[in-house]
């Protein structure tokens, strides 16, 4: 597929409905609310957790996000797609319009941090700037939009180890620590995850540095819903510890597209913003 049938110049983002914005509708009405049953939840910490991520995070889409935090609000569309193994995500954000020009290209590599460049117009100097991947991936920006939130884990990127039983907001959990395999790499030490042990589904990750929590994502079970047999959270809530306050993750809109053209994911399309619409 073609970077030219796919996406469309920022200028044009007031045009009538596309042909991805058509068929993102189509995939958001095939959303329930009801989850269907599933089969035997694994046992084995690995196989748990690796079963989840591939269900929701381990395949090609295009989808919209939306970041609320009180009036403060941040409108991005994510694409992402995996080759060998390995994740690229391109981020565009929509809203505000302050920020419409904002986009950043994350690669993930085998053996060290992600390969993470931006454009931030003014504040790159209008040029496209490699930053620091773990420095930003876990910390939220305006506490608002946090990399890794977003991020996926690939295959094999972290080592499991089970943990003492817990519940989350009085939901029975198998609780697994993850290790990351590639040393400090990652921005963090350890994320404890806490698997709902009637569904498998993820209710709640807590990022640590030594011994200190920095920051925690829960999911309500109800704010899981059914997409072309995978259950996706679409709402999450982020909480990083030193402010009061927490952050609403919301997945607007997802579209599972494979073969997803390199052209999108080049350093020259952060400064052309040749971006899909959908």
């Amino acid at each position: 597929m073609g970077l030219s049938r796919l996406a469309y110049k920022r200028a044009d983002r007031s045009s009538s409905m596309s042909a991805f914005a058509r068929l993102a509708i189509c995939a958001a009405l095939t959303l329930a609310t009801a989850l269907p049953a599933r089969g035997e939840i694994p046992t084995d910490p690995t196989e748990l957790a690796e079963a989840y991520f591939d269900e929701t995070e381990r395949f090609d889409a295009l989808t919209t996000y939306e970041s609320r935090r009180g009036p403060l609000h941040l409108l991005f569309s994510l694409s992402r797609r995996w080759r060998d193994g390995l994740a690229e995500l391109l981020f565009d954000v929509r809203e505000p319009q302050a920020y419409g020009h904002f986009a950043l290209l994350a690669r993930q590599t085998r053996a060290g941090s992600d390969d993470l460049f931006a454009y931030l117009g003014e504040y790159t100097d209008r040029k496209v700037r490699r930053l620091s991947a773990p420095d930003l991936e876990r910390e939220a920006i305006f506490n608002l939009f946090a990399l890794g939130d977003f991020r996926p884990f690939a295959l094999g990127e972290l080592r499991y180890e089970a943990a003492p039983d817990a519940s989350v907001a009085g939901t029975p959990c198998r609780v697994v620590v993850g290790w990351p395999t590639t040393g400090d790499t990652l921005g963090f030490d350890r994320i404890e995850f806490a698997f709902a042990a009637d569904t498998g589904l993820l209710l709640e990750s807590r990022f640590f540095r030594g011994q200190r929590e920095f920051r925690r994502i829960t999911i309500a079970p109800e704010d899981y819903a059914e997409h072309d047999g995978r259950r996706l959270p679409m709402r999450r809530t982020a909480h990083s510890w030193g402010d009061a306050g927490q952050t609403e993750l919301v997945m607007k809109s997802v579209l599972p597209t494979p073969d997803l053209p390199d052209e999108l994911f080049s350093h020259r399309n952060l400064l052309v913003q040749r971006f899909p619409e959908f």
